[in-house]
């Protein structure tokens, strides 16, 4: 459910891998699938085979045996809401998503057999073709016992398709790791920098570093044990952006392979006027620190940022790194 970017690169994968899938997405996505061909890093493309039903109506689903949901999280109430009246009340589903509250959006009409999911890779569309920009593990939770089976029927699909699904019962603190490290998409956003050219700057580095590092406290403090998703745990991650860029960019380049133009999910949907998920990521840090009694400057400035650059008409006055480190430092001195 949302064949965007992240559910057509699941979809092939699992379709590749022997499934029979089902993508329901926007109507404007449906005359083109039959053409939609992953790319990967690793060279590997994959086309929409026969076997992909592609549709335009949550319908199509209700003979499912698991359902991805891997729309933006704005959405994830309302999809909730439509699905619940579709499907069997025993179907479960797993959530593909950024940020923390999509279990309680999701659950809130389809209760309890909502299971956490968490994609670390990013994919870019480009038309047709979804071109995988960065390399990381795909993670979802165990499930209740009864769903267990779809569960490892779905990482058999997957991984005969090429890519590994892994089952782990620490899913909710793996989701809060990973939303971590999406704290650097409000970084790319705000200063328009592709993935690679924020890691390259020790400026839009140590806001990065920063923003995590505010997200450690707000998610301990409430509770979550963010674990690590790419090789690192997320304090080590923190320290390693404060480094010399030949650190590291030689340490980045051994967890993830990275596409030089990639860039976040964020800044794609600012440069296609859309409405970014921010408040899911840099946005919903800020807010679970002062619901804590904590600040968190840097997310909270870069929140506010995006946030007003999706008000705005092209050309988007993007900050330079330097400048965006200036206004954390500011708001951190201010009363």
């Amino acid at each position: 459910m949302g064949a965007g970017a992240i559910g057509g690169f699941l979809g092939l994968h699992a379709a590749h891998g022997g499934a029979r899938v089902t993508l329901v997405g926007r109507a404007r996505i449906t005359p083109r699938s039959p053409d939609l061909c992953v790319h990967r890093l690793d060279g590997r493309q994959l086309r929409c085979s026969p076997s992909v039903m592609l549709s335009d109506d949550a319908a199509a689903l209700v003979d499912a045996d698991i359902v991805l949901i891997t729309v933006k999280s704005r959405d994830s109430a309302a999809v909730g809401e439509h699905l619940a009246k579709l499907l069997p009340k025993h179907t479960p589903l797993v959530s593909f998503q950024n940020g923390l509250e999509n279990l309680h959006r999701l659950g809130r009409s389809l209760g309890p057999r909502v299971i956490a999911g968490m994609v670390s890779f990013n994919v870019v569309r480009d038309g047709s073709i979804l071109r995988q920009a960065s390399t990381g593990p795909l993670i979802a939770g165990l499930g209740a016992p009864e769903q267990r089976p779809l569960l490892r029927d779905l990482a058999t699909a997957l991984e005969a398709g090429g890519q590994a699904l892994e089952l782990r019962e620490d899913i909710v603190d793996i989701v809060a790791g990973k939303l971590l490290l999406n704290l650097s998409n409000g970084v790319g956003a705000a200063t328009g920098l592709p993935i690679v050219a924020t890691l390259r700057s020790r400026d839009a580095r140590w806001c990065f570093s920063r923003c995590i590092r505010e997200g450690i406290d707000a998610l301990e403090r409430a509770g979550y044990r963010p674990r690590n998703v790419i090789g690192l745990p997320p304090r080590a991650i923190a320290s390693l952006l404060r480094l010399p860029d030949m650190i590291v960019l030689r340490v980045a380049h051994r967890l993830v392979k990275l596409d030089a133009n990639a860039r976040s999910s964020t800044l794609q949907d600012l440069d296609a006027g859309k409405p970014t998920e921010i408040g899911d990521l840099n946005g919903a840090i800020a807010e679970l620190a002062a619901s804590h009694g904590l600040r968190a400057p840097a997310n909270k400035t870069i929140a506010a940022i995006v946030r007003e650059l999706e008000g705005s008409q092209p050309p988007l006055a993007f900050l330079s790194p330097t400048q965006l480190r200036e206004r954390i430092v500011a708001a951190s001195r201010a009363p």
